[in-house]
């Protein structure tokens, strides 16, 4: 396995249909040049943003676990580490739930040193202080909008996601 301190996450949109034919096995992903579809790389938040999402690593209810996706059920060979297909509704569903969360209620929701202690990625408990807290919060706030806008955008095209790690 690849060193973990690298891994990264990216999204890109494409249409829906695509999703489906990837989804059902009639086109592999690793076919299309992904760098023709709009994209997004959210560096390594990928799982601390599902974490203050769901208050789980790599499971969470939908419509927020459509955030990050990472579960089984939505994941497709791809990779080192595999990729995650959402359907447009899901996009859609994901960023109607987003859109309700504002910097105030994301914060009710993040406690950095359980995070910390639970070796949430990129977290090493060892290396961390409390005093890293206010940091790290603004690191994925970042993201985390960033992640709205291109939610927002893809939705707004009528399009999936297709998430990877790499």
């Amino acid at each position: 396995m690849a060193d973990t301190m690298a891994i990264r996450g990216y999204y890109f949109a494409m249409e829906d249909e695509l999703v489906q034919q990837i989804v059902a096995g009639s086109t592999q992903l690793g076919s299309l040049n992904i760098d023709k579809y709009p994209g997004l790389d959210i560096d390594r938040t990928w799982e601390a943003i599902h974490y203050l999402l769901c208050g789980d690593i790599s499971d969470g209810p939908a419509p927020l676990g459509y955030v990050v996706p990472l579960h089984s059920d939505q994941g497709i060979e791809f990779g080192a580490y595999g990729a995650f297909c959402l359907r447009a509704a899901q996009v859609a569903e994901a960023l109607d739930a987003i859109f309700r969360l504002d910097e105030a209620q994301l914060r009710l929701r993040y406690d950095f040193r359980t995070m910390a202690k639970e070796e949430v990625y990129p977290l090493d408990p060892d290396t961390v202080s409390d005093d890293d807290a206010d940091a790290f919060f603004a690191y994925l706030l970042q993201f985390f909008t960033e992640i709205q806008r291109f939610y927002s955008q893809t939705v707004a095209a009528d399009k999936g996601i297709i998430f990877y790690l790499f």
